[in-house]
């Protein structure tokens, strides 16, 4: 640090009102980082709400010399959320406030708020793909949460398994996870246990009474699994033979724990995507058919996806320490 005064700065897209591990991860990468850099974070605008309506955060907005959007896995298939984050860059540039759009992932959107934006980072190799065939520039920047060094488990033992975000496979997991006696590791923390349960409820489940019922079983066998924090749930992960995943979050986790890892498809490319970066072998994707027939020995990684994810997570610290030096440069 300088000794010079901190630029103000806000951040939309504050994901840990999530309650998950990976998005607390994130942020606390961020603002750390952001910190290191002499930017101060004076406002963040929560997940799922309008930034536009909420008169505190807009006051900030006015004083900040930098706008971030976190885009996460929101800003794909022209969802109104990832629309909602994308509206920062006007709102930013007609108040002379540059915008960054970080963290992202992009898939299947209108690309012209893009032209809003003095620098994008994307999370993997296909979103900055598909942002360079709609005319615009965007850095690869792998997901925050593997910007930091985690040490090796001196000892693994056993086969973890997450939900999805994807529904219809998480009754496919849960069974597979019985039927090889993997153990639970839960990416969502906090709540009761009937606020646990109908965390991933909606009421479209109303409607197919078996899927509820196997939804509300899978989610109340992890209840007694949750990690109190980030740092104790990347400690599980880092102790597993192998993990079994539908979620992007807990395969970075793996990726950065040095945790070999089978992962379904999310509902954007992004889990594919992410494994293809690192240099994994394809058949680390798996589909219900694989997870099907799964058997409970675990999948070593190979001497080359070995060195391909050292080598990963070695650029993407670069990268990702390039990122924030270049953002306070725009702030500044």
């Amino acid at each position: 640090m300088s000794g010079r005064a901190a630029i103000p700065i806000v951040v939309i897209n504050d994901t840990r009102v999530d309650r998950h591990h990976g998005c607390g991860r994130v942020m606390r990468t961020l603002l750390d980082l952001a910190s290191a850099n002499e930017l101060e974070v004076i406002a963040t605008a929560p997940a799922h709400a309008d930034w536009r309506a909420d008169p505190a955060f807009m006051a900030a907005f006015e004083r900040a010399r930098l706008v971030i959007v976190n885009g996460e896995g929101t800003i794909h298939h022209d969802r109104p959320a990832g629309a909602l984050l994308l509206e920062a860059g006007a709102a930013a540039r007609a108040r002379g406030i540059p915008a960054a759009l970080i963290n992202a992932s992009w898939q299947t959107n209108p690309a012209a708020s893009l032209a809003e934006f003095a620098l994008i980072a994307a999370r993997e190799t296909r979103s900055v793909d598909e942002i360079a065939e709609a005319g615009f520039r965007a850095r690869r920047v792998p997901d925050l949460s593997l910007y930091e060094t985690v040490t090796p488990a001196p000892r693994r033992q056993g086969v973890g398994f997450t939900d999805s975000v994807v529904r219809s496979l998480v009754p496919a997991l849960e069974s597979a996870r019985r039927r090889v006696r993997g153990v639970p590791v839960p990416i969502q923390y906090g709540g009761g246990r009937l606020a646990w349960v109908r965390q991933t409820l909606g009421r479209q489940d109303l409607l197919h009474p078996a899927r509820l019922v196997a939804l509300a079983g899978a989610r109340l066998a992890s209840y007694g699994a949750r990690s109190a924090d980030d740092a104790a749930y990347m400690d599980r992960i880092a102790g597993l033979e192998m993990l079994v995943t539908g979620r992007f979050h807990a395969a970075t986790f793996a990726l950065a724990a040095g945790t070999p890892l089978l992962a379904l498809d999310s509902n954007t490319h992004k889990i594919a995507a992410v494994l293809e970066d690192a240099g994994l072998d394809p058949a680390r994707l798996i589909g219900p058919t694989e997870l099907a027939a799964l058997r409970p020995v675990p999948v070593p990684w190979s001497a080359a996806e070995q060195a391909n994810l050292a080598d990963y997570l070695a650029d993407g610290q670069r990268a990702t320490a390039a990122l924030f030096a270049d953002l306070a440069v725009l702030a500044a």
